[in-house]
């Protein structure tokens, strides 16, 4: 992990060095400052490229020479010093930078951007000791014989397929179906018929005990038997409101806002009077038998209880049990190879690579039977053929390290071990959130950003493109799950980040306050003892902090205050997150915070935010989540580092790096910011849902927008549309009936975007309040069509079917919706295979003059060995259409499963062609003439 601490140090050495030689005086100047910094840290760049040859060497052997560790230890401490005084002198530059701008602007655009940077006193000295200090550092490296890399390490690549959801997928268990079986017959075992029943499931970490629960939940035939049916992740907090209401909400598939733990108790025994529970718990830890009490009173008025819980220790069961605990077994050796051959071999057969498989069986055994071990090592291979890359995972020596008598720890070390070298910070980040935390992925790529984990090698890519990257490669290792919308680290995996960080990461989730090192460089705090937490403030040194998180649920002001207050002592953040609900408002103490990168404020009150937040010109990501704000101070300008920002002042244009804008929902804009074209680096351009404003014509110069969502006006035309070759998501365009130029729809170039997933064209109005796709969570953008001089232009049939024809979208669209259509007959490209490879739904709607709609046309050219090409179509709705009279090639989808017709009173049905054999759901009203139809045993509803 030092190794990328190592390189983001050289890209800034680099950088700063880039500064100091463009304002150095004169090369021959011994008397200027500037020369000595620019000597110096040319001197630190060769000392680090040395040290940085030999970490691979040591990040090996750190873990049995503990020699090798407090030097990789010592590397660190001066690598972050190192980063924080380079920091400040690049601070420094864009300072300068910015007072050059406001100089400029007095003397009406008179002069360059540049104003000239003083070294600050001691810039110097701190240089040249940080240097000394690397030096011997460097000079250890060879007491302790680290060796030299001598070509590039070959790292094992991530696999190509994602994890299963946390929705259990059956075909991916092995070994399983007698434990599922086992716990089935204790939930149902004699003696238990009412009253509340719970089945511990015991076992160590990574034996697979969720897997089961998993299984026995989804059971139809057990499922069948209950009225409401709950599952809740519990982990190490067992707090009684918490799971209260956890638990009510699972139940019910309802949020709940209540937060008393009276009311929350009478709510949940409300619900469950009179009825059938089935309940999962999931990770418990709890060794009190108060607290269960108090849990599981509102279940004494239900008919039964079936409580499902799963814990590692028998300690924990005996408090909860009604039955006796069930205990799996680790995976028998057959089991176990099944489970690696599934996922390592990814459908390859072993006995086509008979050493593979050998390697493969030599690997599974020491997996001593861990279904998670197993997982992790194949998630390792799975991309690779490489006998080596086997062997090396054979050989390695973390498989002997006793990680205090866990078993599983050293398999997922080694997982960690093999890992690149750009991906281990990420990971070992995510100890700082507590376990069971759910992940953003876009907020967790962010916070990477900022903390400079993010390599970017200087090429055009965005960074958070690369980080999504860094994400989906750590989830295709099995270290993330995905979990509904979001994702989770297992409690294994989250305990390996751990024991690696060690002090580094730190959570305060329970109101007991744990020991915090003065080490702690990244701290999340969820709740806690806030008057403890206050004395732990003014006594402990958090000087080194770099991440501060406060919860969204975190408001106790008091704590909040005191850290607004030590601000000025925590120099070294870059995160910062909080929220303030105080009527006055937020201290000005922010300038002092040179580093940071990360500010995310959450209030109900503030109405403006404090002026020297201006100052901060490392800021890259700056969300106000602020209900009530008025005003934002003009100087946001100067922040030209800024990426991410969800407001919009008057300056926001200045701000020519930012590549996402996105005002929250509390920022009603008449218009978008006049001169936004200037804004060439951005990428998604956001309103709140509900806003319409019309589009400016300046709009298609923002070539690189890839999620352009929200709802627009166009006076004019679509033809701004042209150059948005990049856009993503769902396209809505509504009102095309104004359009009175039809090449203005040629100049739209939908077959050019490639990257749309979903169009609608309507003719007519549609409400921009009411999402018609439903498809609002992977991004629309809705434009009105307005004719130029305001005034109705009325139907016109040809015009109409000219102009369907010049709005032909790409091959791989999936969703096609047209409504409102005034034409009699469709253009060649709808129905066409070739021109939707992709396409599995359309919609036609309220299209009253066609008489025929082809979904299958075959093209051959008049080719007879022309291919064939298959339709992907699953889903087709056709409402509305009252002269349609035959619906071509239906018989050809035979990847159809839903077909639904409406308020179709002419349409008639060839008897001969039948309905495609996989429909599963067929649904017709309103059509007079469909009296029968053949082939309809596939049919599921």
């Amino acid at each position: 992990m030092a190794s990328v601490f190592l390189s983001s140090i050289l890209s800034k050495t680099s950088q700063v060095l880039g500064f100091a030689q463009r304002s150095a005086v004169s090369p021959s100047s011994s008397s200027d400052p500037r020369n000595s910094v620019l000597k110096d840290l040319e001197k630190l760049g060769r000392t680090l490229k040395r040290i940085q040859a030999v970490l691979h060497d040591a990040e090996e052997r750190e873990i049995r020479e503990e020699s090798v560790k407090l030097w990789l230890k010592e590397l660190k401490e001066v690598a972050y010093q190192a980063d924080d005084v380079l920091d400040e002198y690049h601070y420094e530059e864009l300072r300068g930078q910015a007072t050059g701008r406001a100089s400029r602007n007095e003397k009406g655009g008179v002069g360059g951007d540049q104003e000239e940077v003083s070294i600050l006193d001691g810039m110097g000295d701190k240089i040249r000791e940080i240097g000394k200090r690397f030096d011997e550092i460097s000079e250890d490296r060879e007491r302790l014989r680290l060796r030299e890399e001598d070509g590039k390490r070959r790292d094992l690549g991530a696999p190509y397929r994602a994890p299963t959801s946390h929705i259990v997928d059956e075909s991916s268990i092995y070994g399983r179906e007698h434990d599922m079986q086992e716990v089935i017959n204790l939930l149902f075992s004699k003696g238990v018929e009412n009253g509340i029943s719970v089945v511990p499931i015991v076992g160590k970490g990574g034996l697979g005990k969720t897997t089961i629960a998993q299984l026995v939940y989804s059971d139809r035939k057990v499922k069948q038997y209950f009225n409401l049916t709950g599952w809740v992740c519990v982990s190490d907090d067992f707090d009684v409101p918490r799971l209260t209401k956890a638990i009510l909400e699972s139940l019910t598939r309802r949020s709940c806002d209540l937060t008393q733990l009276s009311t929350l108790q009478d709510t949940l025994k409300e619900e469950v009077k009179g009825k059938s529970v089935l309940l999962v718990l999931d990770d418990v830890w709890n060794e009190q038998q108060s607290r269960w009490e108090s849990l599981r009173s509102p279940f004494v008025g239900a008919k039964s209880v079936r409580i499902i819980m799963t814990c590692r220790n028998d300690s924990v069961a005996e408090i909860m049990q009604t039955v006796h605990p069930y205990h799996p077994n680790c995976l028998s050796p057959e089991q176990s190879w099944s489970l690696f051959r599934h996922y390592a071999f990814d459908g390859r057969d072993p006995e086509e690579q008979p050493r593979l498989a050998d390697l493969g069986e030599q690997i599974v055994k020491r997996c001593s039977g861990l279904p998670l071990a197993v997982k992790s090592i194949e998630s390792l291979l799975r991309s690779t053929a490489d006998e080596d890359s086997w062997m090396d995972v054979i050989q390695s020596y973390l498989w002997e390290v006793d990680e205090d008598m866990n078993e599983i720890l050293p398999v997922l070390r080694l997982s960690y071990s093999r890992m690149p070298a750009h991906l281990k910070p990420c990971f070992v980040y995510c100890s700082m959130f507590p376990k069971d935390y759910e992940f953003d992925k876009d907020e967790l790529v962010r916070l990477w950003m900022v903390q400079g984990y993010i390599q970017t090698s200087g090429g055009r890519r965005r960074m958070a493109d690369i980080g999504n990257e860094y994400f989906n490669d750590l989830q295709r290792r099995s270290f993330f799950d995905s979990y509904r919308s979001k994702f989770k680290m297992h409690d294994m995996i989250h305990d390996l980040a751990k024991s690696i960080a060690r002090d580094e990461c730190g959570a305060i989730v329970n109101k007991k306050l744990p020991s915090l090192p003065d080490e702690v460089r990244h701290l999340y705090v969820g709740v806690g003892d806030e008057e403890e937490f206050v004395k732990s403030l003014r006594s402990h040194n958090f000087s080194a902090l770099r991440t501060l998180l406060l919860w969204d649920g975190y408001r106790d002001q008091t704590v909040i205050l005191e850290i607004i207050k030590n601000l000025p002592l925590l120099r070294c953040l870059r995160t910062l997150e909080f929220c303030w609900e105080r009527e006055d408002e937020i201290p000005d103490l922010l300038s002092n915070l040179k580093h940071l990168r990360y500010l995310r404020i959450k209030s109900h009150n503030i109405e403006k935010v404090p002026e020297l937040v201006c100052l901060l010109y490392h800021l890259q990501i700056l969300e106000l989540d602020c209900q009530n704000l008025a005003e934002l101070p003009d100087g946001l300008g100067n922040l030209t580092n800024l990426r991410s920002f969800k407001r919009l002042p008057g300056t926001v244009c200045q701000l020519r790096n930012s590549q996402m804008l996105v005002p929250d929902g509390y920022t009603y804009l008449q218009e978008l910011p006049s001169g936004i074209e200037s804004l060439t680096r951005l990428r998604h351009l956001q309103i709140a849902k509900g806003q319409i404003l019309c589009l400016p014509a300046g709009i298609g110069k923002l070539t690189k927008l890839q999620r352009f969502l929200g709802c627009y006006k166009v006076q004019g035309g679509i033809g701004v549309l042209k150059d948005l070759v990049n856009l993503q998501g769902f396209l809505i365009i509504s009102r095309l009936r104004n359009l009175v130029n039809i090449e203005n729809a040629r100049d739209a170039g939908l077959k050019h975007k490639h990257k749309l997933e979903g169009l609608m064209l309507a003719w007519n109005a549609v409400d921009c309040n009411n999402d018609p796709c439903d498809k609002q969570d992977d991004g629309l953008l809705h434009l009105e069509a307005f004719p130029e001089e305001n005034k109705d232009v009325p139907a016109d049939k040809k015009r109409e079917e000219a102009m369907l024809e010049y709005l032909q979208p790409h091959a791989n669209l999936k969703v096609l919706s047209i409504k409102r259509y005034g034409g009699s007959k469709f253009p060649e490209w709808v129905g066409n295979s070739f021109s939707f490879a992709s396409l599995q739904e359309i919609r036609i709607i309220n299209c009253n003059k066609i008489r025929s709609l082809p979904l299958y046309i075959h093209d051959s050219f008049g080719k007879l060995d022309a291919p064939i090409s298959k339709s992907m179509l699953e889903r087709v709705s056709i409402s509305g259409c009252r002269q349609l009279t035959s619906i071509v090639g239906l018989h050809h989808l035979h990847l159809l499963k839903d077909l639904k017709i409406k308020n179709c009173p002419q349409l008639l049905l060839s008897s001969e062609e039948g309905l495609p054999s996989k429909l599963q759901v067929l649904r017709i009203e309103e059509c007079q003439q469909l009296t029968s139809l053949q082939n309809l045993t596939s049919l599921k509803n």
